[in-house]
């Protein structure tokens, strides 16, 4: 992965202490290596989308949650490709915002689809959904169960608490994906 590791490294840390978690415990509850989750702690590693995901869902964090370093003061510029960046076995997507309004956390992603393969992605914390918005190509996106067909200009929200799919049809998929979650 191309982000900045060292907002990684620290957040984990902080987050699982927070939790009252050692590491082999978080290791378990996850499903992640313990190995892997020591070398990310030291600021190693190169996670994929889907071991970020389990860390935060057993923490109980919004993904940006762990790969984002806090600031301050506005104005928030992410030129274009900048961002922490995310992949998984289809997606790519980096990070432009994180805010939190209340018991909700809402971030808000650039996001590209490669290739003919399809993102399964696990279930989210309970209430997460996304809103993906298409701005050119085609995927079909949402619950694994009805996934629903989008194309340039199309928008779609659906529960991220269930099992979903990601999958390119055809084109060059480029979308904005804002991701909504309850935190605690």
């Amino acid at each position: 992965m191309s982000y900045d590791d060292r907002p990684l490294a620290a957040n984990l840390r902080r987050l699982r202490a927070r939790a009252g978690l050692t590491v082999v415990e978080l290791a378990r509850r996850s499903g992640v290596g313990r190995a892997t989750l020591t070398q990310l702690e030291a600021g190693g590693g190169n996670p994929t989308l889907e071991t970020l995901y389990a860390l935060a869902n057993e923490l109980a964090v919004p993904l940006a949650d762990l790969i984002t370093a806090h600031r301050d003061a506005p104005p928030h510029v992410v030129r274009a490709g900048g961002g922490p960046r995310v992949a998984g076995t289809a997606v790519e997507a980096w990070l432009l915002e994180q805010a939190r309004d209340g018991g909700r956390s809402v971030e808000i992603y650039a996001f590209t689809l490669h290739g003919r393969r399809t993102q399964h992605s696990a279930a989210h914390a309970p209430g997460t959904r996304e809103h993906l918005h298409v701005h050119t190509g085609e995927v079909r996106v949402g619950p694994a169960d009805d996934p629903v067909e989008l194309g340039p200009g199309d928008y779609a929200d659906f529960a991220a608490d269930v099992p979903h799919v990601y999958r390119r049809l055809a084109g060059t998929v480029a979308a904005t994906l804002v991701i909504t979650a309850a935190v605690t």
